[in-house]
C-alpha cells in the first residue's frame, strides 16, 4: 500500500514538474503577433529578437546567408554571434517601444 502511494505521488510530481517547465519556456518567446523589433518581440532563451531567432525558427537562415550574416562555425548570424564577437550587446527594446 504504502508502495503504491509513494509511486502515485512520484508521478503526480512529475507531472507537475512537466508542467511547470513546459509553461516557463514558453515564458520564454515571445508573443506571435508581437511587432516585429518590439519589447513583446523577444527570445529571452536566446537573447535576441523572436523575429530574428533562428534557433527557434530555422526559415530564418536562408535570409541571413543571403546578406552574408552567416556564422557556419556556430550556427548563426555573425551580427548574434557573442563568441566572434565577446564585446557585442544586444539590447532587448524598453516596454512601450515601436
Amino acid at each position: 500500500m504504502r508502495r503504491q502511494i509513494l509511486l502515485s505521488l512520484t508521478l503526480l510530481l512529475s507531472l507537475s514538474v512537466s508542467a511547470v517547465a513546459a509553461e516557463s519556456k514558453k515564458d520564454l518567446h515571445g508573443a506571435k503577433d508581437a511587432k516585429p523589433g518590439s519589447y513583446e518581440d523577444w527570445c529571452s532563451e536566446h537573447g535576441v529578437a523572436e523575429s530574428q531567432d533562428t534557433r527557434c525558427n530555422k526559415k530564418l537562415i536562408p535570409a541571413f546567408k543571403a546578406t552574408g550574416d552567416w556564422d557556419e562555425k556556430h550556427g548563426l548570424p555573425k551580427s548574434q554571434c557573442k563568441k566572434c564577437n565577446p564585446n557585442l550587446k544586444i539590447v532587448r527594446p524598453p516596454k512601450g517601444s515601436k
